[in-house]
């Protein structure tokens, strides 16, 4: 049977790695050749058939390789047709021969080629004398080969499971090395961490054992701490509003309205005067004139309403004034105050821690005597009247009223009498 055309491509795919070239194919009936990338040539080797008609490759050293079907050498190099044999041959050109090395290593892989695909004859017959001798030389080199490939696979073999052990033997060595290093850090490891977990817990029960007696000490302390830490806060508070001691803007926003009523009257009456004055200044040579007596109501009237709402407003102030200081006395006193019951508390626990027992009551109420009273006298009645009157007799020594056809007479003493009776 002919090879099929996907061992002929084997073979020729074998030469083309050991010639560095590509084959060239051709088929019967198709015109020219294709190689193995062609699309046509893959379906010819997917078909499995024995359609091949040649092949052949050459390379630049003039070797060339040749695959005829169904033919044998015959006389004069051309090859004859035969029934059951094809036939590989090469060709070597006269010029630019390559050496028999390479010679000899392209015969080499087609000899181990076509051994592999069994495309030797079973037994070798011939004509002549030359073609036995030919084909048992070929026979005796694929011998050699199959000898020498198989020789060096024992070699190499033996070479790699040498090369496995030792490799193998290393690996463990370093594997033993590393696990001895690793169990060392790790007891290394440990160790540290005891001795720091020790460390820790001894660092731990002394801190414990300070902070018991520091939590004892305070126990004992507490309440004087906590006493002092209160009264070093209210003395900061009240110092701090003595320091910034003012009305808030509500309140002075609510006197505001009164301020510019006292101005309006004052600015008016102070108005009417000067020109009560002028007009009366201007009346001429008439002394008891209408204009003259009119001007002259008129000018005391202003002056006194002019008189009366100063004295109205300076009295407002004063009292406003007086409120005001007497509020920083009384802070200033509370400080005092505060400082003497705290004192007075101080001593009282000495006393008991002391002597057992509490302070005797006559003790502890003569130094706490007059704490937090209220020592300021009582304000005088604020009386519009009262500066009314005062503004309007000032220096006077009497004043004389005619009250519905009686006539009233009142000196220093009758007034004093009478804001008394008030």
């Amino acid at each position: 049977m002919l090879p099929t055309d996907a061992q002929i491509k084997r073979v020729f795919d074998a030469l083309e790695k050991a010639m560095g070239t590509q084959a060239q194919y051709s088929f019967v009936s198709l015109g020219g050749t294709l190689t193995r990338d062609d699309e046509l040539f893959k379906r010819f080797i997917r078909a499995n058939s024995s359609a091949l008609n040649s092949a052949s490759i050459n390379n630049s050293a003039g070797v060339t390789v040749s695959f005829t079907p169904r033919s044998i050498p015959g006389p004069q190099g051309y090859d004859t047709p035969h029934p059951y044999y094809s036939v590989f041959s090469t060709n070597v050109a006269d010029q630019d021969r390559p050496s028999d090395s390479v010679l000899a290593d392209i015969q080499l892989v087609l000899a181990v080629q076509l051994t592999k695909e069994k495309l030797l004859p079973g037994h070798l017959s011939g004509d002549d004398e030359s073609d036995t001798a030919s084909q048992s030389a070929l026979l005796s080199a694929v011998q050699r080969s199959a000898a020498d490939q198989i020789a060096r696979t024992d070699e190499l073999m033996a070479r790699l499971t040498e090369q496995f052990v030792e490799r193998q033997a290393s690996l463990e060595r370093l594997y033993v090395d590393k696990a001895a290093h690793l169990e060392q850090l790790h007891i290394e490891k440990n160790l540290k961490l005891d001795e720091s977990r020790e460390q820790q817990e001894n660092d731990i029960s002394q801190q414990r054992d300070t902070l018991n007696q520091d939590r004892k000490a305070l126990d004992d302390r507490s309440n004087t701490h906590a006493r002092r830490a209160i009264r070093g806060e209210l003395i900061m508070t009240v110092q701090e509003r003595q320091r910034n001691f003012a009305i808030s803007k509500d309140t002075m926003a609510l006197r505001r309205p009164i301020h510019l009523i006292f101005l309006v009257l004052l600015a008016a009456s102070f108005g009417g005067t000067l020109w009560s004055l002028y007009v009366w200044g201007t009346a001429g040579n008439d002394s008891w004139g209408a204009v003259t007596v009119t001007s002259a109501i008129k000018t005391a009237v202003f002056s006194f309403s002019f008189l009366t709402t100063a004295g109205l407003y300076i009295s407002w102030m004063n009292r406003w004034f007086d409120k005001h200081a007497e509020v920083q006395f009384q802070t200033k006193q509370f400080e005092i105050d505060f400082n003497r019951a705290t004192w007075a508390v101080e001593a009282a626990l000495e006393w008991k821690g002391l002597q057992s027992e509490q302070m005797p009551d006559a003790l502890l109420s003569g130094i706490t005597k007059h704490l937090f009273d209220a020592r300021s006298e009582e304000a005088t009645n604020y009386s519009p009247l009262e500066a009314l009157a005062t503004s309007i007799l000032g220096s006077a020594s009497n004043l004389k009223l005619n009250m519905g056809g009686t006539q009233l007479d009142l000196d220093r003493k009758g007034i004093a009498k009478l804001k008394s009776a008030e």
